[in-house]
C-alpha cells in the first residue's frame, strides 16, 4: 500500500482528496498519512466549496507546517499537490526531483510554459506525474467517450457544455479571485469542459472566446471550438453570486442526443423512447487517484490522462484567452 501526503490542505484537499484516500485505504491501495500547509489554521477548518462541504479529517493524519520536516519524518510514495494554481509547477517539479510520484490538482499550472517544465521534469523522474482532470474518470463522461469512440449513435454533430457557479470566495487569501494566481474562471473552472472537448473530439482547428470581468477578470467565458462538421460550445461562469454549482452537457449525434442534467444521463434516440443508461455510482475523484496508484504499483502506462495532454489543454486555454483579449477573434490552433 502506498503512503501519500497532501501539500496544501484547503477546500479541495479536505472535500475531495481526503475521502478519496479513505476509500483507497479500504481497498488496501493507498493511505493518506500526512498533510502540509503554511497556515496551521487550515488543519482546524471545515471548509465548504462549490461541490460540497469537507468531511471528517482522519484523527491519525499527521499535520506539518514545515515541508522538510514532513518529508524527513514520513515514508512517502505519493505527493498530492492541492495548492493554489500558481504553485503547482513549483511543488510538482520539486517533488518529482526528489523521487516521489506526484498527483497535482488541475489546472496543471498557471502557464503553458510551466506545464512544459513539469512534463520535462516527469520525463527525467523516477516517479509518475498525473494532473487531476477528474472528468476523464467520471462515468457520465466516459459513457459519452464510448459513444464517440464506438459510433453507437453515429457521428457527433454538436455539443454544448456548461459549468456555472457563484464566485469561489472561500479559499485562503481569497486566491481564486486573484487572476494572477488562479487564471480566473477561464483557467480554473472552464478548463474542465475544454479538456473534455479535447478528450472526446481531439484538437480543434480553431477557437474563439468572449469573456467578461465581473469580480476577478475572466469570470465568464463563452468559448467556441471549431471542428470539421461539428459545432462545439462551452460556457464557464462563476460570476453568478448566490447560486449553487451546476454542470451539464448536451451532445447531438446522428442517431441520438445524449443529455446530462442534475447528475443524470439520458439518451434520446431518434425514433425511439428516451432511456437512462445504467452507470456505476462511482466517485470520479477516487477513480482518478486510484488510476494513478494502479499505474505506480503495476508500472503500467497512463494512456487516459498523461501530463502531456493536460499541458495541451492549458495551451488551448491560452489560445482562448488570446481570443477573449481580441473581442472573440477566431484563433487558429
Amino acid at each position: 500500500m502506498l503512503n501519500a501526503a497532501i501539500i496544501g490542505f484547503g477546500g479541495v484537499a479536505q472535500a475531495v482528496h481526503v475521502p478519496a484516500y479513505r476509500a483507497l485505504e479500504e481497498k488496501c491501495k493507498a493511505r493518506l498519512v500526512a498533510a502540509y500547509d503554511i497556515d496551521p489554521g487550515q488543519f482546524q477548518k471545515k471548509q465548504e466549496i462549490n461541490i460540497g462541504a469537507s468531511g471528517k479529517t482522519p484523527a491519525e493524519l499527521h499535520f506539518y507546517t514545515d515541508l522538510e520536516e514532513m518529508l524527513a519524518k514520513e515514508k512517502l510514495d505519493l505527493i498530492d499537490v492541492c495548492t493554489p494554481t500558481d504553485l503547482h509547477a513549483k511543488y510538482s517539479i520539486d517533488m518529482l526531483g526528489r523521487g516521489y510520484s506526484v498527483h497535482s490538482e488541475k489546472p496543471m499550472a498557471r502557464t503553458y510554459a510551466q506545464c512544459l517544465a513539469m512534463v520535462e521534469a516527469a520525463g527525467k523522474a523516477k516517479g509518475r506525474l498525473m494532473i487531476g482532470q477528474c472528468l476523464r474518470f467520471s462515468q457520465d463522461y466516459l459513457f459519452l467517450k464510448k459513444a464517440v469512440t464506438d459510433g453507437s449513435f453515429g457521428k457527433p454533430v454538436s455539443a454544448v457544455f456548461r459549468r456555472l457557479s457563484g464566485p469561489p470566495m472561500w479559499a485562503s487569501q481569497n486566491w481564486f479571485m486573484d487572476r494572477a494566481r488562479s487564471g480566473g474562471c477561464l483557467l480554473d473552472m472552464h478548463i474542465h469542459d475544454i479538456d473534455m472537448a479535447r478528450f472526446l473530439f481531439g484538437e480543434p482547428r480553431a477557437v474563439s472566446c468572449v469573456a467578461a470581468d465581473v469580480y476577478s477578470g475572466d469570470d465568464v467565458a463563452h468559448s467556441r471550438l471549431f471542428y470539421d462538421g461539428m459545432a462545439v460550445m462551452a460556457i464557464g461562469d462563476w460570476s453568478q453570486y448566490g447560486t449553487g454549482f451546476t454542470a451539464d452537457f448536451r451532445v447531438g449525434f446522428e442517431k441520438a442526443t445524449v443529455v446530462a442534467e442534475a447528475g443524470v444521463v439520458t439518451v434520446f434516440p431518434h425514433g425511439g423512447e428516451p432511456y437512462k443508461p445504467a452507470l456505476p455510482a462511482e466517485d470520479m475523484y477516487m477513480n482518478e487517484i486510484e488510476f494513478l496508484v494502479d499505474t505506480i504499483i503495476s508500472g503500467g502506462t497512463n494512456d487516459r490522462n498523461p501530463p502531456e495532454s493536460a499541458a495541451a489543454t492549458v495551451r488551448l486555454i491560452e489560445a482562448l484567452k488570446k481570443s477573449a483579449e481580441r473581442a472573440g477573434e477566431i484563433i487558429d490552433f
